[in-house]
C-alpha cells in the first residue's frame, strides 16, 4: 500500500550518488568528538566538503542513535523565523498545533537518543545557535552536528575545521599516489570521460591542477568537468592565466574562498553567453526547479516577437550544457528529472544578475509562475490530480516560500503574496503546514488591505486553522471582519464559508445554537454557487456537529452526501478521509460498532497515503476502542500510546478537546489498565508513543476480530514478580514460539515481545529462554478470560 503523498522526507539522508574520498583523519575526529561533546560544528570555506563529511559521518554512526539520524537542509532558507517550522519538518513533526514549533520540538526529543544534522548554517548562524543552547539544555540524549562557515558559538560546542583534501607539496618530494585530492579527480574523471585514468604520463599534471585549486573538491569536481574539452594542459595553462589575473601574480597567497570562486568564475568564462545568462537568472530559484520552471522564469518573452538574448527554445540547450559543466545538478525524483545548483554556484548566479541590472525582473517572474501554480493547485486540488499536486509542492517549498517572501519585501506585491498564501491552503492543511501558512497569511493581510475576496477567504481560513490549533476564543473577530466585508462587495462565496466558519467556531467551544440552522444555511448558498469542495466540507463538517449534537443518524447522512459528491472523484483523498472518519465516529455512538471499523479501516489508508498526522490520530484512537471491545488490551495500550503521539506533534489537545471522544477514550484506558495493571498499560502505552508511523498504521489495520482474547496467563508462583502480560508472554515462549510469532499472536510489534523477555529474563535472574519454559505452564496462555474490571 503506498501511504505517502510522495512528499520528500526531509529528514532523511541522502544517499550518495557517487563515491565517498579520503576524509578518515576527519570521520574518526568527528565520532570521537560525539562521544566527548553534544555539539560539533563543522567549519571549513564553501566548497570544500564540510555536507559531504557530515552526512557520511552520519550514515557511520546511525546505529548508535536509536531514534535516528535526521538532516535539517538550511540552505535554501532565508527567514531566521521559520527555521524551527524546517526543524520540525525534518523531524516529521506537522505544524498543526499553535504552540510555538520550538516547544513542540523539545517535548518531543526530550527523551529521544537522535543525532540531528543542521547542515550551512553561516547564513542563520545566531538563530541556529539559539535553537542549538534550546535543544541541548532540553533534550540530553540528543546530538548535533551543524555545517558553518563559521563557529556557533554556543556553551560547550567543539570545532571541526575541513580543511581541503591533501595534496603533497613538489618540494618535499612523493609522487602523490595516495593523496585524496588526486583519488577524487581520478574518481570523478572516470566517470566524465570513460576510458580516463591517472597514470605515470599524467600524475604530475593532474597533481599540479588540484594544488592550484587548493584541494578544493568542488573546485577539483569543476574542473573535472572541462576534461570533455580540454586537456590537462590546457587547464592547467587557463587556470594560472586566471589566478595571475586575480592574484597579481602571487600565486601562493591565493585565499580558499578566492580560490572557489576563481574556479567558478573560470567555469563561467568557459560557458556559452545563453548558458552564463540561464545561469544568472537561475539562480533566483531556491532548491529544485522543473525544466518547465525554467523556461517560463528564465525565457525572453518580448512582445515584439523578438526572441530576445534567450529565447524560450534555447533554454533547454542551455540547461545541458550547464548540467555537462556541473553548474546545475540533474536530480532524479518520482515526479520526473528536476535541477538544482550548489549554494556557492548559486551564490555565483546571483552577483551576475544584480550585474546584469535583471534581478528583479527574473523575481517578478518567478513570483508570477508560483502564483499561476498556486491558483491551478486551488482549483484542481480537490480533485483527483490531489497527491501529484501536493507532491510537486512539496518539492517546490522552497521556491514558494522565496516567492512568499519577495511578496512580503515588496510593497507593490503585498497582494499578489496575499492571493498566493490563500490560494495555498489545502498546502497548508493537507502537509500539516497549519503553523507556517498561518505566518504567510499574517504577514500578507498585514501588507494588503484591500476588500477583496482573497481577503475574506484569507480570514475564514486563518480562523480555521485557529480552530483547530486550540486558539479558539480569539478569532471571533477575523470572522466578523470577513462577514462585513462580503456583504460589502457582495461576495457571496466568502458570505456562505464565513457563516459555516462562524458555526465551526461555535461548536469546537461546546456552544451548538443555531449551529444546525448555520450549517443547513450554509449548505443551501453554497449549492446555489456550485461549489462541490464546499459541500463535501461541510458534509463532515456540519455532519460532525449533529453527531456531537445526538442526532447521528442526520450527521451519518451528511457524511454519506459528502462521500457521494466525492466519488466524482476517486483518487482525492483528503475530504473523504475526514467524511470517513466523522462516520465512524456516529457509527461507534450508534452501536454499529463492525461498521465503525470498516469505516475506520477504509478511512486511515487515505489519511496515510497524505500523511496527515492528526486524521491518523484520531483514527487510531477509534480502533483502540475496538480493541478494548474485544478484550485485546495490550493493543488498546498501544494504539492509544501511538495516537497520543500523533497529538502530541499535530494539535494543541487532544481529541480536538470533545468531551464523547474524551470518555470514549478513558472507558477503554481504564479496561486496559484493569487487565495489564498499571505498569503493564504504561509500559505498552509508551511502546506505541515510540512506534514508527507505517507501524502504527500498519497495527490500525490488522483484522483482530478473529483473534483470541488477551489472558493474563496464571503466576508459576505468588512472588514470580511478572506484569500480567509478561506472564502471558511467558507462557508462549513455553510453548516454544518464536519472539515474532508471539507478536503475531498478540497483535504486537516485535520489539515490544523482545522488551517483555528481556524484563522476563531479568526480574527471574534467568540467562535462557529455557529456564522461562521450564517454569511456565504451557497451558497457561488458553487459560479462561476472567471477568474485566472496569
Amino acid at each position: 500500500m503506498n501511504r505517502s503523498s510522495g512528499r520528500r522526507m526531509s529528514g532523511e539522508l541522502p544517499a550518495e550518488a557517487t563515491s565517498f574520498v579520503g576524509r578518515r583523519r576527519e570521520l574518526t575526529q568527528l565520532a570521537d568528538m560525539l562521544r566527548r561533546a553534544r555539539l560539533v560544528t563543522l567549519t571549513g570555506p564553501g566548497g570544500v566538503g564540510k555536507t559531504r563529511t557530515a552526512v557520511r559521518a552520519a550514515h557511520e554512526l546511525r546505529d548508535a542513535f536509536p531514534s535516528g539520524v535526521h538532516l535539517v537542509e538550511l540552505s535554501a532558507l532565508t527567514d531566521p523565523q521559520l527555521l524551527t517550522n524546517t526543524v520540525a519538518t525534518a523531524l516529521d513533526l506537522p505544524e498543526q498545533t499553535a504552540r510555538p514549533a520550538l516547544e513542540v520540538i523539545a517535548d518531543y526529543l526530550e527523551d529521544k537518543e537522535l543525532l540531528l544534522l543542521l547542515d550551512t548554517c553561516e547564513h542563520l548562524v545566531d538563530a541556529c545557535a539559539m535553537l542549538c543552547d534550546e535543544l541541548l539544555r532540553a533534550a540530553p540524549g540528543v546530538r548535533i552536528v551543524a555545517t558553518s562557515r563559521q563557529p556557533l558559538d554556543v556553551a560547550g560546542e567543539h570545532v571541526l575545521a575541513i580543511g581541503p583534501l591533501s595534496v603533497p607539496d613538489p618540494a618535499y618530494g612523493g609522487d602523490g599516489r595516495d593523496c585524496d585530492a588526486l583519488a577524487l579527480f581520478a574518481d570523478r574523471a572516470s566517470a566524465a570521460v570513460p576510458g580516463f585514468t591517472v597514470g605515470d604520463d599524467n600524475r604530475a599534471d593532474v597533481l599540479a591542477l588540484c594544488r592550484r585549486l587548493d584541494g578544493i573538491p568542488l573546485a577539483i569536481e569543476l574542473a573535472v568537468s572541462r576534461l570533455r574539452v580540454l586537456s590537462l594542459e590546457e587547464m592547467l595553462t587557463r587556470l594560472d592565466d586566471r589566478f595571475r589575473l586575480l592574484t597579481g601574480g602571487r600565486r601562493t597567497s591565493v585565499p580558499r574562498h578566492q580560490t572557489l570562486r576563481t574556479a567558478i568564475g573560470w567555469s563561467h568564462d568557459l560557458s556559452t553567453p545563453a548558458e552564463r545568462l540561464l545561469w544568472a537568472r537561475l539562480s533566483v530559484f531556491a532548491g529544485e526547479l522543473s525544466l518547465q520552471a525554467a523556461e517560463a522564469v528564465c525565457a525572453d518573452q518580448d512582445e515584439s516577437g523578438d526572441g530576445g538574448e534567450l529565447p524560450g527554445d534555447d533554454v533547454l540547450t542551455a540547461l545541458i550544457g550547464l548540467v555537462e559543466k556541473s553548474v546545475v545538478v540533474r536530480v532524479e525524483t518520482p515526479e520526473g528529472t528536476r535541477y538544482r545548483m550548489l549554494d556557492t554556484i548559486r551564490e555565483f548566479g546571483l552577483d551576475r544578475l544584480a550585474a546584469l541590472g535583471d534581478e528583479d525582473r527574473a523575481r517578478r517572474r518567478h513570483l508570477a509562475y508560483f502564483l499561476d501554480v498556486a491558483h491551478s493547485f486551488d482549483e484542481e486540488w480537490t480533485g483527483d490530480s490531489q497527491i501529484p499536486l501536493l507532491r510537486a509542492l512539496v518539492r517546490d517549498r522552497a521556491n514558494v516560500r522565496g516567492a512568499l517572501e519577495y511578496c512580503v519585501a515588496s510593497p507593490a506585491h503585498h497582494c499578489r503574496g496575499l492571493e498566493m498564501a490563500t490560494a495555498l491552503w489545502g498546502y497548508w492543511h493537507a502537509c500539516g503546514l497549519l503553523t507556517e501558512g498561518r505566518y504567510w497569511l499574517r504577514r500578507t493581510l498585514e501588507g494588503c488591505r484591500d476588500e477583496t475576496p482573497v481577503r475574506v477567504k484569507a480570514l475564514w481560513l486563518t480562523s480555521w486553522y485557529m480552530d483547530l490549533q486550540g486558539e479558539r476564543g480569539d478569532n471571533e473577530d477575523l470572522l466578523k471582519e470577513a462577514e462585513r466585508i462580503a456583504a460589502r462587495i457582495d461576495d457571496k462565496s466568502g458570505a456562505a464559508w464565513t457563516l459555516a466558519f462562524q458555526a465551526h467556531r461555535r461548536y469546537f467551544l461546546g456552544r451548538m445554537e443555531d449551529c444546525a440552522a448555520d450549517f443547513e444555511e450554509a449548505r443551501s448558498q453554497m449549492a446555489v454557487l456550485g461549489d462541490d469542495t464546499g459541500l463535501r466540507m461541510l458534509g463532515f463538517f456540519g455532519g460532525f456537529m449533529l453527531i456531537l449534537a445526538g442526532d447521528h443518524e442526520k450527521g451519518i447522512g451528511w457524511c454519506d452526501d459528502s462521500l457521494a459528491r466525492g466519488a466524482a472523484h476517486p483518487a482525492e483523498q483528503w475530504t473523504r478521509g475526514w467524511a470517513l472518519w466523522v462516520k465512524s465516529v456516529g457509527l461507534w455512538l450508534m452501536g454499529d460498532h463492525e461498521a465503525a471499523v470498516e469505516c475506520a479501516r477504509e478511512g486511515i489508508r487515505s489519511k496515510a497515503v497524505l500523511h496527515d498526522l492528526m486524521g491518523l490520530a484520531q483514527f487510531a484512537e477509534g480502533l483502540a476502542w475496538h480493541a478494548a471491545r474485544l478484550r485485546h488490551f495490550e493493543r488498546v495500550a498501544v494504539l492509544q500510546g501511538a495516537a497520543d503521539a500523533l497529538w502530541r506533534r499535530s494539535a494543541k489537545e487532544a481529541r480536538f478537546g470533545i468531551p464523547v471522544l474524551h470518555a470514549l477514550h478513558h472507558e477503554a484506558a481504564a479496561q486496559a489498565r484493569s487487565a495489564l495493571g498499571a505498569d503493564g498499560y504504561h509500559d505498552s502505552f509508551e511502546e506505541g508513543g515510540g512506534l514508527p508511523l507505517d507501524v502504527v498504521v500498519d497495527l490500525a489495520l490488522t483484522d483482530d476480530s478473529s483473534l483470541a482474547p488477551d489472558v493474563p496467563p496464571q503466576r508459576s508462583g505468588p512472588d514470580d514478580g511478572l506484569t500480567p502480560r509478561e506472564r502471558q508472554v511467558a507462557a508462549h515462549v513455553s510453548a516454544g514460539l518464536t519472539n515474532r510469532e508471539i507478536a503475531a499472536k498478540l497483535v504486537v510489534s516485535k520489539r515490544t515481545v523482545d522488551s517483555h523477555v528481556e524484563h522476563i529474563l531479568t526480574k527471574l535472574g534467568f540467562t535462557s529462554r529455557a529456564q522461562i519454559a521450564a517454569l511456565h505452564d504451557r497451558t497457561a496462555a488458553d487459560a479462561p478470560v476472567p471477568p474485566a474490571e472496569v
